[in-house]
């Protein structure tokens, strides 16, 4: 059976585990990323609608062009 997954880095911390895996291609060719503290997911790159609506949010409440932001769990 191949491998599904592949551990990118980890790193103890207070609350355990964080690690970055990166889940091989299942739908097309892009692999999606996941963070997960000890077995619990905090993020995937599979589903970011929370992550655009906190950025919509933020960006909201300032003033200026070209601004960006970035969301992280």
């Amino acid at each position: 059976m191949p491998l599904l997954f592949e551990k990118v880095d980890s790193q103890g911390s207070l609350l355990g585990e964080i690690s970055l895996r990166r889940r091989l291609p299942a739908f097309g060719d892009r692999g999606i990323y996941k963070v997960k503290l000890g077995e619990e997911f905090l993020m995937s790159s599979m589903f970011v609608e929370a992550e655009e609506a906190l950025s919509t949010l933020g960006l909201a409440a300032v003033e200026g062009d070209n601004l960006s932001v970035v969301v992280g769990g």
